[in-house]
């Protein structure tokens, strides 16, 4: 699951990294999307950038979501407040269907590494001197 924080920053350019992590993930047809995602990505595109954006997400598979995965969101919300920890609502949701599938999130967001049992795909490639490794050690590999 590729996460609006990644897919913001491919769009944009702002991280080669990303973008390559981004390509690779397309090119081996890795990606998916959901609902709250693509909200996310619509509300903040730009005019200009539609035409080239929106044809893109609409061939990325879409997760679908029903009321066990709204009520765990906020099973989950609860239990993180409870621990003082917030998630903004749509990352609950993303995260908790990312739980019920099994499937990886790829996120430049920390606030991920909140959400016990959810694994993170590596921000970028591993470095080839240290296989193994990610430059962000907390992340799971996917």
């Amino acid at each position: 699951m590729v996460d609006t924080s990644a897919w913001i920053e491919g769009f944009r350019g702002r991280s080669e990294a990303v973008l390559d992590v981004l390509r690779t993930l397309l090119a081996e047809d890795r990606v998916l999307t959901c609902g709250p995602i693509c909200c996310e990505i619509r509300r903040g595109l730009r005019a200009h950038e539609r035409t080239r954006v929106l044809p893109l997400l609409a061939a990325v598979p879409r997760l679908v979501f029903d009321d066990r995965d709204w009520d765990e969101a906020g099973l989950l919300d609860a239990d993180l407040r409870a621990q003082g920890l917030t998630v903004p609502p749509f990352d609950l949701l993303i995260a908790c269907v990312c739980l019920r599938d099994d499937v990886p999130i790829y996120t430049i967001d920390d606030h991920f590494d909140r959400v016990p049992a959810l694994r993170r795909y590596p921000l970028a490639p591993s470095p080839a001197s240290n296989p193994g490794t990610t430059s962000d050690p907390g992340n799971a590999q996917a």
